[in-house]
């Protein structure tokens, strides 16, 4: 790999990790989500693949494994006790009881995608501004380039 090479891949994978790290922020931020713990936000990680050109962010499910159901959604559907004969919940400081209960199911909060559109332009001045840095160094190694004629 030429030097201008290894300058323009080192300057993209900082572009990469910034952008990433701008909507995995934003994506923490901005959700629908009443969170009690802060689980949701800490769920939400961030990663690069592909030698570092590649940016992903993601529900992490093993520190919040509701994180899919409140991004995607969930259909309206029964709930039936699994261990117990009666579900049981409080209300008002009132104990219900029932045998099943009709979930209406949540509505979708597809808060990555929300954070990723929601910073497209940020996005770009970031990969613009390492682009530039890019071609900075290039020219001032090629500046500092010492030339012997024979």
């Amino acid at each position: 790999m030429s030097n201008a090479q290894a300058i323009f891949v080192r300057r993209l994978r900082l572009a990469v990790k910034e952008a990433s790290t701008l909507v995995q922020e934003a994506a923490q931020d901005n959700h629908r989500y009443t969170s009690h713990s802060g689980e949701l936000e800490k769920s939400v990680m961030m990663r690069t693949l592909a030698n570092g050109l590649t940016g992903e962010v993601y529900l992490e499910t093993s520190i919040a494994n509701y994180g899919p159901f409140v991004h995607e959604g969930t259909k309206a559907r029964l709930i039936f006790p699994r261990k117990k004969k009666m579900l049981r919940w409080f209300s008002n400081g009132t104990a219900i009881f029932a045998k099943r209960v009709h979930h209406p199911g949540t509505k979708k909060d597809q808060f990555l995608y929300n954070a990723l559109n929601d910073n497209k332009v940020s996005i770009d001045d970031i990969f613009v501004k390492h682009t530039e840095r890019a071609v900075e160094d290039v020219a001032g190694t090629i500046r500092n380039r010492e030339y012997t004629w024979r």
